[in-house]
């Protein structure tokens, strides 16, 4: 989370109330070498952010 804060903090200042908000909306989650952050055909509804790692990404045209 802390890696979150420290990348928005880069574009411009936060106070605290604001990064108390962002760390009660943030939900920190953990995917398997093989899992799927979003699949074909639904509508993504959350947004990511990696911490570690590398994420592939599809596209069907």
């Amino acid at each position: 989370m802390e890696e979150l804060i420290a990348y928005i903090l880069q574009f411009g200042n936060l106070n605290e109330q604001q990064i108390d908000l962002i760390k009660n909306k943030v939900t920190v989650i953990e995917l398997r070498k093989d899992g799927y952050f979003s699949e074909a055909g639904q509508i993504p509804r959350q947004v990511g952010f990696v911490v570690d790692g590398v994420v592939r990404g599809y596209y069907y045209n």
